[in-house]
């Protein structure tokens, strides 16, 4: 590790100030083509990680003891130290499998991991011997796939494997490309999966909308990224889909184990080192991650004892989860054909650089593909494997490990802590996740149907990523997600307080749902916890960016915010987009200026030399048709509307007097698409400023 002194890790007061970008997972850039998107997708997911690192920092202050900040882990984006790599891997087999069910054969073992379906029940605390049994966990059509690996098998009318997808890529990924672009998504579902038939509808959360773009919402769990079967009519792997298979929960991992544990516990003084033979007791300790999980033991383990060692450590740059290279050295194929020939990287890299332009050990998959061509004479099932047919999909996930990337700088081993406890008494409530109403109302209400029956909401398959909400929004209905919440159903004394960083954000609380139960994003079991349904406004002197939350229970002081959890963003109106939502709200005796702050943007990239423009329009005036957003006016001018009332905003306008609704804009184009292809091929976006008297 590269000896430097260790830098203050505390949140800066502007992170603009800094120059560091996290890169996509393995570098990718999903939007070569269009450089704006690639742009705004590269700060989107810069920023989602900087959240997420910011939420494990913190640790949990809420309501369990011995889990301080950390002081080991840093943030890239404030503490660009240069640091040395270190890769940490483990079997993509589902370990837990063995451990609770050891009287199973292998190819027992191998059918559960491909199908899901247990022999039995399990203990639902594996750290203690007061568990109950329960149904195999995590739940959900992929649930039991733990191990930050996923995949799907496509078999021919014979039952033969033809075809195997495996995935690592993370579903907060998937959920923010789909906010740049719903139809680039749809594109890489059909392109990955080699599937045309795929549709935006079938990749779509049923009767959800953005209630800023107005677009469809996605839904994690549709019919093309559900379960491990793969035909024509359904099925794939896209991205994980077991609820502790997120690079949030990575992220978290990676974090707490940073904190130092006594070994023995309660052995004040003593020492901090945890051997490998002892990582699952440690997961116990620290209460992180999943005992008997080949992932979380190792991750926490090694990162814990690096730290033993006095390194201060993250997650290289870019952080993900990576499939490796499989053995193939005991694979035989009928013709001897090599089957590494078969093996096919959909996405990602067998090797990347750091930022610095040094390699980065191992490699870098995101999706790859076993697949025999059609032009054999044989199937994937005829292949064997250390002299076993290959039957299953989880043969071949076997042969091959995951892994992250640590990096580190050398500095000073800090205290140590006894084990976790949780606070019985006077916790405090803990804000855990943040919605939009109508998007959280049809998750937790979609049941999702898995192998061993175990209810489960379509909610558990969320993520962290923070939603937006416009400045000058005025009456945003939202819900917080809390746990330790002492709220009760209708009984309004008792609700508590909802705050913001910022004081010019504010929140009521209308009701309140007791006993929400699913998995939040991370957990491999679900929890009950309480929901707070708010209506929220937006101040038009709010700072833009990341927002955190405070939930304070009745009788209770103001403790911690959790960081990141949405963000603040100015007006922005997209070039590709129909009407879109602002979230300003007006009566009929508001007086309300809109005026264009900053951007460029283009009705027709054929146009003006293939130069963007501002919100005045095309510089060579262009009367719109019949059929554009406003005819008559000038091609590509900012257009408002409040109600069906119409108006040319421009630079810069006075909205009409005595107009009731909520106000929304767009671009001056083909509406419907009557003259060529609409908005499709239009690029670029603009912000505007909205005062309202």
């Amino acid at each position: 590790m590269e000896t430097k002194e260790k830098k203050q890790t505390e949140k800066s007061s502007s992170a603009a100030a800094s120059t560091f970008q996290f890169r996509t997972p393995a570098g990718i850039q999903d939007f070569s083509d269009n450089s704006l998107k690639q742009e705004a997708m590269n700060a989107l997911w810069s920023s989602n990680l900087d959240g997420f690192t910011q939420q494990g920092m913190l640790n949990n202050p809420w309501n369990t003891n011995n889990t301080p900040k950390t002081t080991n882990y840093f943030n890239p984006i404030d503490d660009n130290t240069q640091s040395s790599a270190l890769n940490i891997k483990w079997n993509a087999f589902p370990g837990r499998l063995a451990f609770n069910f050891p009287n199973a054969s292998q190819d027992q073992l191998n059918q559960m991991a491909d199908t899901g379906n247990m022999p039995g029940k399990i203990t639902n605390s594996p750290c203690s011997a007061t568990g109950q049994q329960v149904a195999y966990f995590p739940y959900g059509p992929r649930g039991w796939q733990d191990e930050y690996c996923e995949w799907a098998v496509t078999r021919d009318t014979k039952g033969n494997i033809v075809r195997i997808d495996f995935t690592c890529e993370n579903p907060e990924y998937w959920n923010s490309l789909w906010l740049i672009d719903p139809n680039k998504v749809l594109e890489l579902y059909q392109t990955i999966l080699d599937k045309p038939q795929i549709t935006l509808e079938d990749l779509s959360l049923p009767g959800v909308t953005n209630p800023i773009t107005n677009q469809p919402v996605y839904n994690p769990l549709n019919k093309w990224n559900s379960g491990t079967v793969s035909d024509s009519t359904k099925g794939g792997a896209i991205h994980l889909t077991s609820t502790p298979n997120t690079l949030q929960t990575e992220i978290g991992l990676a974090t707490t184990s940073t904190v130092q544990r006594f070994n023995p516990p309660g052995s004040t003084g003593t020492s901090t080192m945890w051997p490998s033979s002892q990582y699952n007791d440690l997961i116990c300790v620290g209460q992180f991650g999943q005992r008997y999980r080949n992932s979380d033991p190792n991750i926490g383990g090694n990162v814990n004892n690096l730290v033993t060692q006095g390194t201060v450590v993250t997650l290289a740059d870019p952080p993900g989860l990576y499939i490796q290279m499989p053995d193939f050295s005991n694979y035989v194929t009928p013709d001897n054909t090599p089957a590494s020939d078969f093996w096919t990287i959909k996405r990602g890299s067998k090797t990347l650089n750091d930022q610095y332009g040094n390699p980065l050990p191992g490699n870098f998959i995101l999706h790859a593909v076993f697949e025999v061509p059609k032009d054999k004479s044989y199937t994937v099932s005829d292949i064997k494997i250390s002299g076993e047919t290959i039957d299953w999909g989880s043969q071949v996930a076997a042969t091959f490990k995951m892994q992250i990337v640590a990096a580190g700088y050398s500095g000073t081993t800090p205290q140590g802590y006894n084990q976790v406890t949780d606070i019985e008494k006077d916790a405090l409530a803990q804000p855990l996740q943040i919605f939009y109403k109508d998007y959280f109302d049809t998750m937790y209400n979609t049941p999702v149907p898995n192998p061993v029956n175990n209810p489960i909401s379509l909610l558990s398959n969320s993520t962290y990523v923070p939603l937006s909400v416009n400045v000058g929004t005025t009456s945003a209905e939202m819900v917080v997600i809390a746990g330790t919440c002492t709220a009760k159903e209708n009984q309004p004394n008792t609700y508590p307080k909802i705050s913001f960083n910022d004081p010019n954000i504010t929140a009521v609380v209308t009701a309140v749902k007791e006993n929400v139960y699913y998995a939040v994003p991370g957990n491999s079991q679900p929890s009950m916890n309480t929901a707070l349904y708010i209506t929220v406004t937006i101040g038009s002197a709010a700072k833009t960016g990341q927002q955190g939350v405070f939930v304070t229970n009745v009788g209770q002081q103001l403790s911690t915010a959790m960081p990141a959890l949405f963000l603040v963003t100015p007006v922005s109106v997209q070039a590709d987009l129909a009407w879109q939502n602002t979230g300003v709200v007006l009566t009929s005796s508001n007086k309300t200026q809109i005026t264009y702050q900053s951007g460029l943007w283009t009705a027709n990239p054929n146009d003006n030399g293939g130069k963007l423009y501002d919100a005045k329009g095309n510089p060579t005036f262009i009367p719109a048709k019949t059929g554009y957003t406003m005819p008559g006016e000038n091609e590509g001018a900012l257009i408002g509307k409040v109600g069906n009332t119409v108006f040319l905003v421009g630079l810069g306008t006075t909205v009409p007097a005595g107009l009731s609704g909520e106000i929304q804009l767009c671009i001056n184009d083909d509406l419907n698409a009557l003259y060529g292809v609409g908005l499709v091929d239009n690029l670029g976006a603009i912000t505007v400023a909205i005062e309202v008297q």
